[in-house]
C-alpha cells in the first residue's frame, strides 16, 4: 500500500462497530506482529483529564535527558500521524517528528496481512484504534526507542493499550466522570476501570485523588505490594500566574511552565513525581536541570491556549464537568471579576448540562456550534438547553446558534468584541480555530 491506500484502509475500518470491548482482537493482532509491546520500556498513562500535558512533560524531560522517546497520544486533531511521535533531544531542546507517510504505509501493509490471517480463521477484525495502537508499538521498536510514553485511549481495563504486560511505570492523572456510557455511572466504577492498567511489579504514580478513589488505589497497591508515589498539588508554593508563564515551587525546586491554566501546575507535579521515580529505577540520566528546562519549553495544544490577544481568544478542550470546573477556575484566576463571550459545542454523549452549570456563571453571552462528527450535538438544540439554563440568572445572557466556529467568530467581530472570547466543549474545534486565525503553529 501507499500512504493514501493505508489511510483509506484504516478509515474504512473506523466505520465499523466492534462486537464487544475486550482485548482479544488487539492481543491476537499483536501476537501476529511478534508482540512489539513486549520489546519496549513503557510509561503507561491513564486518567480523565491531563494525560496529554503530563505525557508531554514526561516525554520532553526524558528526551532532554538524552533518551530516545516514542509517544502515542490520541485522538489526532489535525493529522492521523500526529498520534505516533518520536522525541529526540538534549539539554538544549527537543526535536519531535510524527511517523512518516512511508512508515505508515509500511506498517499498515504489514498489519493488513495479519488482519487477513485473523479473518481467514473466522476471527473478528480489529478496530481502527487497535490497529493504530499496534502500529505505534511496532514503529517504536523500529525506531529503537529507549522508552515509550503511552496514553490510554479511553478507560483502562479494555483499552487497546492495556495489552502492555509490564510497564516500567504507571501514571494516573485526576480521575473524574466522563465516558459514563462505557466506563460506569459512578466515580468508583470509572476509577476501577482505569485502575485496570495496574500490573504486578510495576510502580504507580498518581495525583492525590478524591478520597474513595484514593482509598481504592492504595488498597490495590498494598494488596499487590506495589510502590505508590502520590503527587501532592497542595505542596505547590509561590504560584505566580501570568499570560506568559506560570512559576511555582514544589518540594523546594523552582519550576516554570509556559502551559497556561490553573490546572497545569498539578499536571507538572504529576510528571515531576513520575520522573523522580524513573530516575530512581533505572533512568539515571534524568536530572533536575533537564526536567526544569523541559517543563519550561513544553507546549500542548488546546489547553487554556491563548490563540490571539487582539481580538482576545482562549481555546480550551474542556469537555466534561471536571474540565469545565478547571477552566472556570483558570478564568477567575487570570481575569478576576470578568465575564466572557462563550463559543460552546459538545458531543451529545457528554454531560453538557453539568458543563453549563459550571461555566454559565461567568457568561456574558453564548454562541452554540456543532462539534465535529455524528456525535456533535445540533447547535439549535444545544442553544435551547443553554437558553433554558440562562433563565435562572437575573441578568440577560443572549444565546445564538451557529453552525461553525468561524460563523460564531464572525458574528462576534460584527458585534464589536465586547468581552474576551472563550471556546470550549471539544478538542475537535482546534483545526478550525487555527485556520480562522491563519496560524501554522501545529498545521
Amino acid at each position: 500500500m501507499n500512504y493514501q491506500e493505508a489511510t483509506a484502509y484504516i478509515e474504512e475500518i473506523r466505520g465499523r462497530l466492534a462486537s464487544d470491548y475486550s482485548l482479544d482482537r488487539v492481543m491476537k493482532l499483536a501476537g501476529l506482529m511478534g508482540h512489539p509491546e513486549r520489546k519496549l520500556r513503557i510509561v503507561h498513562i491513564a486518567g480523565t483529564n491531563g494525560k496529554g500535558s503530563v505525557g508531554a512533560y514526561i516525554a520532553n524531560a526524558l528526551a532532554m535527558s538524552g533518551y530516545s522517546v516514542g509517544r502515542f497520544a490520541s485522538p489526532a486533531l489535525f493529522d492521523p500521524r500526529e498520534q505516533i511521535q518520536r522525541v529526540l533531544g538534549n539539554h538544549f531542546g527537543t526535536d519531535t517528528a510524527w511517523i512518516s507517510e512511508e512508515e505508515v504505509a509500511e506498517r499498515i501493509t504489514q498489519i493488513a496481512q495479519c488482519v487477513r490471517k485473523m479473518e481467514q480463521v473466522g476471527g473478528e477484525s480489529p478496530t481502527a484504534f487497535e490497529i493504530e495502537t499496534v502500529m505505534a508499538f511496532e514503529q517504536m521498536v523500529r525506531w529503537h526507542t529507549d522508552v515509550a510514553v503511552i496514553e490510554v485511549g479511553m478507560g483502562g481495563s479494555t483499552d487497546a493499550t492495556n495489552i502492555i504486560e509490564k510497564p516500567v511505570l504507571t501514571v494516573f492523572t485526576k480521575i473524574s466522570r466522563d465516558h459514563t456510557g462505557f466506563l460506569g455511572n459512578t466515580l468508583e466504577e470509572i476509577a476501577s476501570n482505569k485502575f485496570g492498567i495496574i500490573k504486578a511489579g510495576c510502580p504507580v504514580v498518581s495525583v492525590r485523588q478524591e478520597q474513595p478513589v484514593m482509598e481504592m488505589l492504595k488498597e490495590i497497591c498494598q494488596h499487590r505490594g506495589l510502590k505508590l508515589r502520590v503527587a501532592e498539588p497542595e505542596q505547590i508554593r509561590q504560584k505566580d500566574y501570568t499570560l506568559d508563564k506560570t512559576s511555582f515551587r514544589y518540594q523546594g525546586y523552582p519550576l516554570e511552565i509556559r502551559q497556561l491554566g490553573a490546572y497545569q501546575p498539578e499536571n507538572a507535579v504529576i510528571a515531576f513525581e513520575a520522573l523522580k521515580l524513573l530516575a530512581q529505577t533505572g533512568f539515571h540520566k534524568v536530572n533536575i536541570s533537564s526536567v526544569q528546562t523541559a517543563f519550561r519549553e513544553t507546549r500542548w495544544m488546546g489547553r487554556f491556549e491563548l490563540i490571539s490577544k487582539d481580538p482576545f481568544l482562549i481555546l480550551d478542550g474542556a469537555h466534561n464537568p471536571d474540565g469545565a470546573a478547571a477552566l472556570k477556575k483558570s478564568l477567575e484566576i487570570y481575569f478576576p471579576a470578568q465575564r466572557f463571550c462563550y463559543i460552546f459545542g459538545v458531543f451529545r454523549d457528554k454531560e453538557y448540562q453539568k458543563i453549563l452549570d459550571e461555566m454559565l456563571p461567568l457568561a456574558s453571552n453564548v454562541y452554540t456550534v456543532k462539534a465535529a462528527g455524528e456525535r456533535g450535538m445540533d447547535p439549535e438544540e444545544l442553544a435551547a438547553v443553554v437558553t433554558e439554563k440562562c433563565g435562572r440568572y437575573e441578568r440577560n445572557i443572549p444565546v445564538q446558534s451557529c453552525q461553525t466556529v468561524a460563523q460564531a467568530l464572525r458574528e462576534i467581530a460584527r458585534n464589536g468584541h465586547r468581552h474576551k472570547t472563550v471556546i470550549f466543549g471539544s478538542l475537535s474545534f482546534l483545526h478550525e480555530v487555527y485556520r480562522f486565525f491563519d496560524t501554522s503553529r501545529y498545521i
